[in-house]
């Protein structure tokens, strides 16, 4: 599995700014009851998201946010060198602190076609990323939810969260997050993109 990880991507004040407008009170935050899936599974993991930008929305006005968050992931494609092509989503979550006992959130992908993501820690936190060495081309989205119950997703790679921290992989793996147990949120932005 092709892992980028990056952290410090981008300089301190920039870092301090883009927390600072997902924590403040203008922040729009809209509860999903499921954070990662598009279908039914036997157990839910509720948060909060704000999708920035979705491919299928290009006739809507854009946030203002994607003036915002599109520099930093130019700057993670460049020290990453990876040829960024297209943007498909930009989704800013937040996982409140829960005392839940799971050592994750269910599996999932964010698209059914070949991307990349892109994910950048806004805080630091507790609540890991987890990566799985299953990927959708093995396992349908039907058969992911199989897997799911039944516990048999192989752990690739564990990352935790870090202030400044970015890091990528492709899409195609199965990959989830988790609430944190220690601090009081987990803020994470996810880009989903293709590369050239």
């Amino acid at each position: 599995m092709d892992i980028i990880e990056i952290d410090d991507v981008i300089p301190k004040l920039y870092q301090d700014q883009i927390e600072a407008e997902t924590t403040s009170n203008r922040m729009a935050w809209y509860f999903l009851q499921e954070s990662g899936r598009r279908t039914k599974v036997e157990t839910n993991y509720s948060g909060f998201c704000n999708t920035v930008y979705h491919v299928d929305d290009r006739l809507l006005a854009p946030s203002p946010m994607v003036a915002l968050l599109m520099p930093l992931l130019f700057v993670f494609c460049e020290k990453a060198k990876l040829p960024f092509h297209t943007l498909l989503r930009i989704r800013i979550g937040l996982f409140p602190r829960t005392m839940i006992d799971v050592p994750h959130h269910n599996p999932h992908v964010d698209f059914y076609i070949p991307h990349r993501v892109g994910l950048y820690y806004v805080n630091d936190s507790d609540g890991d990323t987890f990566l799985f060495d299953e990927t959708f081309e093995q396992l349908s989205l039907e058969e992911s939810v199989r897997y799911t119950a039944e516990n048999k997703f192989t752990l690739a790679k564990r990352v935790s969260p870090k202030k400044g921290r970015m890091m990528s992989f492709d899409g195609k793996y199965y990959h989830a997050s988790m609430h944190p147990r220690e601090h009081s949120s987990r803020i994470a932005i996810a880009f989903s993109f293709t590369v050239a």
